[in-house]
């Protein structure tokens, strides 16, 4: 016996079409999940995946990472460990080894925990945390790992301390935000408890991370660290803003990074491009002082187009008390770095440092490397040190003729300072430019001084002078302000095609005739 055949009608297969259409086009995007922390305890998830960490109404930070990993969705780790002051969660303690790292996108709260508040400080760091991580000598990792598919996780209102390195970022991560921390020290942040390599490590091509911020609460205290505070390594494009650096949260003491053997820079940039350390905001602003070897360090001729911008460093944190680095202010073996960008904004304060302001090392790789527009003064060594040819004793490299000696920045040549003189409301300034390229034009910048001094204290002006077939120059520049009898002028050469600037000139003291 024949049967009919069950016919749907066209247009409900057409709809049945469209819909798988449109889920193929737009998946359906799990719905993020808050966890709340309740517990200092080290312990494992008991099963993962369900929405829910740890066991009985009890959950860890360990669990709630992994349950947190177990989730496609952008999940949310909050705290309420009951009772006051407070808490500190020893990871390890158990037995259980590091932290699972963060392979799924998640931002960790510490400031969710009662009690915490952000900083609301322009100066200064009055957050209050409660949450803290400490490791153990033979635990001898770091506090937290950052890699995989996690891009866009936050990381805020955690003291970390006593673990290998505190926080790790590394591999094809991107975007992931590190700020509102005190890393090394105790949560006063006042007290060096330094982990025993970096505060952070951002490596293997993780990039555009921000460590910091432009707003007050997201200012990081990273201080006591054993090597560096931050050191980016083949990692290229992120960002390292608003952070005191080597001080505690007054950022007038020093509680130093780099203490430990062989040192290491407060923020180290080796094999990098792209990478920011600062910014032409008052918010961007890092404050780099008191470390126990250079302020900011650019190694590598791999490392390419980084900058140093807006920053205080080897001062406290208002920009005028001393708290300096023990070596270089900023030290470049890299090529194509910007250490100021020429803008009133972009300008670092660079002082009271143990030697040079900004030192240019290497050879023919250390290249390209611009100077510009920053306060540079007080430092035990020379304002702007190219390391390199005829040096005399205080390691001033000497102009040759032709500028055809070779070196860091090409050695380029210094202006010669003839005259500086007041009359009336009008200062001027002479003089003289040995330069490399006949027919071409230069930048000089100029710079006042207190008397004796012969850094580069407080930018006055800058003009463009074009060499001769002799590739010589000769200027005369009058700044829009007078400057004072007495005080010292100084000069630097830049070549604004190739980016190199020269050292100081030697200083021109303002006289009346």
């Amino acid at each position: 016996m024949m049967t009919k055949r069950m016919m749907i009608p066209v247009a409900i297969v057409a709809l049945l079409v469209a819909m798988c259409l449109a889920l193929v086009a737009n998946p359906p995007v799990q719905a993020s999940t808050a966890l709340t922390v309740n517990s200092t305890s080290d312990f494992h998830d008991t099963i993962t995946g369900d929405g829910f960490c740890g066991f009985g109404g009890s959950c860890s930070l360990r669990a709630a990472i992994e349950e947190a990993n177990s989730s496609a969705g952008a999940d949310t780790i909050n705290f309420a460990i009951p009772g006051t002051g407070v808490k500190t969660i020893a990871v390890g303690a158990t037995g259980l080894g590091r932290l699972p790292a963060i392979t799924s996108p998640v931002t960790i709260d510490g400031y969710t925990q009662p009690g915490s508040s952000p900083n609301t400080l322009a100066t200064g760091d009055n957050a209050v945390l409660k949450i803290e991580l400490t490791g153990n000598a033979t635990l001898g990792s770091s506090a937290l790992e950052i890699t995989g598919v996690s891009g866009s996780s936050v990381v805020k209102g955690l003291v970390i301390n006593s673990f290998g390195e505190g926080i790790d970022i590394h591999g094809d991560t991107v975007g992931n935000r590190i700020e509102g921390n005190f890393i090394g020290t105790d949560p006063t942040g006042t007290l060096d408890k330094g982990n025993s390599d970096d505060g952070v490590n951002v490596f293997e091509g993780a990039s555009e991370n921000v460590v910091g911020g432009t707003t007050p609460a997201a200012r990081n205290l990273i201080s006591g660290n054993t090597f560096n505070a931050v050191f980016v390594s083949g990692a290229n494009n992120n960002r390292i803003q608003g952070n005191y650096v080597g001080t505690d949260k007054t950022g007038t003491k020093a509680l130093g990074n780099g203490d430990g053997p062989g040192g290491g820079a407060a923020v180290s940039i080796n094999n990098a491009s792209g990478n920011t350390v600062g910014g032409t905001t008052a918010g961007a602003r890092n404050v780099i002082s008191g470390n126990k070897a250079e302020g900011v360090a650019i190694f590598d001729s791999r490392s390419q187009n980084n900058e140093v911008l807006g920053n205080r460093i080897g001062t406290t944190a208002n920009g005028t008390g001393p708290l300096g680095n023990a070596l270089d202010g900023v030290l470049i073996t890299g090529s194509g770095s910007f250490v100021g960008d020429g803008t009133s904004a972009g300008s670092n304060t660079i002082a009271f440092n143990g030697q040079a302001g900004v030192g240019v090392e290497g050879n023919l790789e250390s290249t390209g490397n611009a100077i510009s527009r920053n306060s540079i003064f007080s430092n035990a060594g020379i304002g702007i040190d190219l390391v390199g040819g005829v040096e005399d004793a205080a390691g001033r490299t000497a102009n040759d003729s032709g500028d055809s000696d070779s070196g860091p920045n090409g050695l380029q040549n210094k202006p010669v300072l003839t005259s500086a003189k007041t009359v009336s409301d009008t200062t001027t300034i002479k003089g003289t430019l040995s330069a490399g390229h006949r027919d071409f034009d230069y930048l000089i910048q100029f710079y006042s001084n207190p008397s004796g001094t012969d850094e580069g204290k407080k930018f006055i002006g800058q003009k463009i002078v074009t060499t001769d077939g002799s590739a010589n120059a000769t200027f005369a520049f009058s700044p829009a302000s007078k400057v004072a009898l007495g005080q010292n002028i100084t000069s630097t050469a830049t070549d604004p095609l190739g980016n190199t600037t020269s050292e100081f000139s030697a200083p021109k003291k303002v006289a009346s005739s």
